[in-house]
């Protein structure tokens, strides 16, 4: 079975949007920007783990235009990386 770390991810993304039909409506109303910002943070912790190793922590990230940059930790070093697609990280500066 030749199935890349990437690959599994997308796989698990596409598999939880189709078992959740109803998921898109549940967040509408008062709690959708609460929801969606716990949402954001949780998929951007996930990609960076799936993309860097389950030893890294995510400190904090922002989001614009469609880019991701997040500073993250391991074992004392600190990354800063950016992602257009929240799949391929590119380290942009490392504090060590």
């Amino acid at each position: 079975m030749d199935i890349k770390r990437r690959d599994f991810v997308k796989g698990c993304a596409t598999v939880s949007v189709l078992l959740l039909p109803g998921s898109a409506s549940a967040t509408s109303g008062k709690n959708a920007n609460r929801a969606s910002a716990s949402a954001s943070r949780s998929q951007v912790e996930k990609s960076i783990k799936a993309s860097f190793g389950g030893g890294f922590s995510v400190r904090d990230y922002t989001q614009s235009d469609g880019r991701t940059c997040a500073n993250i930790e391991h074992s004392g070093n600190q990354y800063a990386v950016a992602s257009a697609d929240l799949l391929d990280w590119k380290i942009a500066k490392v504090s060590l």
